[in-house]
């Protein structure tokens, strides 16, 4: 009687058949692909993570070898003043003793300050002396820019060698 007139209560076909929402086994794919996406998610995260730590170790070697190098360089220059004094000649070696003392300050906070204090004092710096920092700042780009001018290239590129 009244089933002639609904025509989707007669036929499951034209009812969603086993794809409606409420039909048991869909909320199990639903759950698998949540899973999935989670798992994706976590390896993401462990990724970068390790990425993060391989960059920040890396860093610190980086560091802690810039500050042997600038300790060596801090070493010659104390030679190279007593070598002056020897030779009497005060005023010049007090000179270079002046900036051995001064490299050695520098080799121990390069040393002794990771990289997140040293960008605070760096930025802490810029807001002091603004002019001094983007001095320094035009000084390290012409000097980024003359070595990377001079050093060697490798590879055909398109513009590269004949």
């Amino acid at each position: 009687m009244t089933t002639t007139n609904n025509p989707t209560a007669a036929s499951p076909e034209l009812s969603g058949g086993p794809q409606a929402v409420g039909v048991p086994g869909t909320s199990g794919t639903r759950t698998q692909i949540g899973e999935v996406k989670d798992q994706v998610v976590d390896e993401a995260k462990n990724s970068f993570r390790q990425a993060r730590e391989s960059a920040a170790s890396s860093l610190n070697q980086s560091r802690q070898q810039a500050a042997v190098r600038i300790g060596k360089i801090a070493s010659a220059i104390r030679n190279t003043s007593d070598h002056l004094r020897s030779e009497d000649q005060p005023r010049v070696a007090d000179l270079t003793e002046s900036f051995a003392e001064q490299a050695e300050r520098l080799s121990s906070y390069i040393r002794d300050r990771d990289f997140p204090g040293f960008r605070d004092d760096l930025r802490n710096f810029a807001r002091r002396r603004p002019g001094v920092a983007l001095g320094a700042a035009v000084a390290v780009g012409m000097i980024a820019a003359r070595f990377f001018k001079s050093s060697p290239r490798t590879g055909g590129g398109a513009y590269g060698g004949a």
